[in-house]
């Protein structure tokens, strides 16, 4: 499988993974497309696909901060999931970021949410391939989510910055992070 920057990708693909992004990810957790490729050419953020061969299989979209990511979105087209292609990309993901410091955000557990099963499903899955805990818990656009890493430790102010450093100040005010 391989990451494929979207600048690099034939516009069906493109097409295709923009529309992957936008059936897979809940409105208010979406960014405006535009804003996101404006982000890309300044350098602050990738758009990638995953490709086998010339098959798109899913979605990877890093913030960039120095030597931060934070994985943003990750999604594989539902025709691909249970296939092994969800931990094939992740681990291309976590390969691609060694020596930096990838940040994962996932819905915080809570069993009373009307998708506590597929919450659960998505952390054991992450855990599964490798990422750990941080016991650190943010709150951003009214949704509260998990922070998981694959190596290391992180602070909540590390991944503070990391969000300011690519959204700008007025984009992380909207966001309305806190830590929780």
């Amino acid at each position: 499988m391989d990451l494929i920057r979207f600048d690099d990708m034939k516009r069906e693909t493109a097409n295709r993974l923009k529309t992957l992004y936008e059936e897979a990810f809940p409105a208010e957790e979406k960014k405006p497309f535009d804003f996101m490729r404006k982000l890309e050419q300044e350098g602050k953020m990738e758009i990638l696909s995953l490709m086998e061969e010339e098959e798109l299989i899913g979605l990877n979209i890093n913030m960039l901060a120095g030597d931060l990511a934070i994985l943003d979105y990750y999604a594989i087209l539902p025709e691909k999931r249970s296939g092994g292609y969800g931990s094939i990309g992740i681990q291309k993901i976590m390969d691609r970021f060694r020596g930096r410091k990838l940040i994962l955000e996932i819905e915080k557990q809570d069993a009373s949410a009307s998708n506590a099963e597929q919450r659960a499903g998505r952390k054991k899955f992450y855990m599964k391939n490798g990422l750990k805990e941080t016991n650190l818990f943010v709150n951003a656009y009214g949704t509260d989510f998990e922070l998981l890493v694959p190596e290391g430790s992180l602070t909540y102010d590390e991944y503070k910055q990391a969000l300011s450093a690519v959204l700008g100040r007025d984009g992380f005010e909207k966001m309305k992070v806190e830590q929780i």
